[in-house]
């Protein structure tokens, strides 16, 4: 048995592949730890995803802040129609951030016209499905309001993945 491995160890052809073998191994390491590819089985994880995580507390920080900023905006739009419940607009922009947030964890938000569509269309579909709704939230020109929103922040959460990539 030592006469085998001592043969193949000295063997130039089996030298060559071991080196190669070693060389393509740190290859691999050095592109998991910049991030480039990251690899899972079942012992180990290699790789770094501490900038997809940051990217990701980026977006759910930022569209917070948008949606509470919304809160007096609309607020604004309603302080004359009689019978404005301010804590249901909270509610309703508590819905909306959770919606962003799982557009955000599913992590496929790109700015299409077709898709940003389609999130419109889901957002006024929420608004829709709400039982206690008052009439400012369903005239047309609240939904107006609503599709330009959608789409700020849509845009905004891509150029955010775009800038911390």
């Amino acid at each position: 048995m030592w006469d085998a491995i001592a043969k193949v160890l000295t063997n130039q052809n089996a030298l060559m592949v071991m080196i190669f073998s070693m060389i393509a191994f740190l290859v691999l390491v050095v592109l998991a730890k910049k991030g480039y590819i990251r690899l899972n089985t079942s012992k180990f994880a290699l790789g770094d995803d501490y900038r997809e995580r940051a990217i990701i507390q980026q977006q759910a920080e930022w569209a917070h802040i948008y949606c509470v900023g919304l809160r007096h905006t609309v607020d604004d739009m309603c302080k004359d129609v009689k019978g404005y419940d301010p804590y249901i607009t909270m509610y309703i922009l508590e819905r909306m951030y959770s919606e962003v947030v799982e557009w955000i964890t599913y992590n496929h938000i790109n700015v299409e016209s077709d898709y940003i569509s389609i999130k419109q269309d889901k957002v006024k579909a929420l608004l829709a499905s709400l039982t206690v709704m008052p009439d400012i939230f369903t005239n047309k020109k609240f939904l107006n309001k609503v599709d330009e929103w959608t789409s700020e922040i849509i845009h905004k959460l891509v150029k955010i993945r775009e800038v911390y990539k």
